[in-house]
């Protein structure tokens, strides 16, 4: 939470309207209804990147990646450059338990990204690479 705080701060200071999310459970699915990178959002958080994603159009993301304690972590940032927004997207999950999972994006050549309240409104990114998301493949 705290690199996301510093880097929604950096946008900031170069102007950027920004959207800091705080998800409440984040996992790798792999369903008949997705397959992607699924977060849980409180319902006023969700409703404000609803109302974000309405008014600009996301086109770039940027991903940073740490892999540690089993978990691999990702900070998402979707970025709208006309608009210059940006929305901040933490998530984790555990790769010892998405394997499956792993290889099917791999295999698919893009991922998806969920954002979505309990009762299942969702607001989807697609993005072609899904490496920047991905633990390192063993060799």
């Amino acid at each position: 939470m705290e690199d996301m705080e510093a880097t929604a701060a950096e946008y900031r200071e170069r102007g950027w309207t920004t959207l800091e999310l705080h998800p409440g459970d984040s996992v790798l699915v792999d369903s008949e209804r997705r397959t992607g990178l699924d977060v849980v959002l409180p319902g006023p958080e969700f409703e404000e990147l609803e109302s974000h994603v309405d008014s600009r159009g996301f086109q770039n993301v940027e991903v940073f990646r740490a892999e540690g304690d089993e978990l691999v972590y990702v900070l998402v940032v979707e970025l709208a450059p006309e608009s210059e927004a940006a929305v901040f997207i933490p998530a984790y999950y555990d790769p010892s338990q998405s394997a499956e999972t792993i290889e099917s994006v791999r295999e698919a050549g893009d991922i998806r990204l969920f954002c979505r309240r309990l009762n299942d409104d969702t607001v989807q990114f697609v993005h072609d690479d899904p490496a920047p998301f991905l633990p390192e493949p063993i060799e």
